[in-house]
């Protein structure tokens, strides 16, 4: 399994001393709607497989995309961020993103493959990306 990664909302938050309960109340129940899917499919894994369907993948993209989109507002309304610096930020939050959807990917497929080095250890899920408080 690959190294667990974090959604781009979570290291922008952790990067710039954010918590949710600062943003607009648009974004704080984007997140809250993100935390139930993210709760649903691991509660729906199966022997650690996660089932990550392609609808699934677009729901967890675009929440993380508006998400952050709410986080570069509050960043540019505050004056930490320039419109240009909030620019470069999303594209980089794209590419990471989509790193994290495609490691979900690889960690739903590995389960199914059926070669000799693959033990029950190594197809478990962990997302780690994840604060349960």
């Amino acid at each position: 399994m690959s190294d667990v990664r974090e959604l781009p909302h979570e290291v922008l938050l952790r990067r710039y001393g954010l918590s949710v309960s600062q943003l607009s109340n648009h974004t704080q129940q984007l997140k809250k709607d993100l935390d139930k899917t993210i709760t649903f499919i691991i509660n729906k894994s199966k022997n650690g497989k996660i089932n990550l369907t392609p609808a699934v993948e677009s729901k967890i993209d675009t929440y993380d995309r508006y998400i952050c989109d709410g986080i570069f507002e509050h960043l540019e309304s505050k004056d930490v961020i320039t419109e240009a610096q909030a620019e470069q930020l999303k594209d980089k939050a794209d590419d990471a993103r989509e790193d994290v959807i495609d490691d979900l990917k690889d960690d739903s497929t590995q389960g199914n493959d059926n070669s000799n080095n693959s033990s029950p250890a190594s197809t478990e899920a962990k997302i780690g990306f994840w604060d349960w408080n």
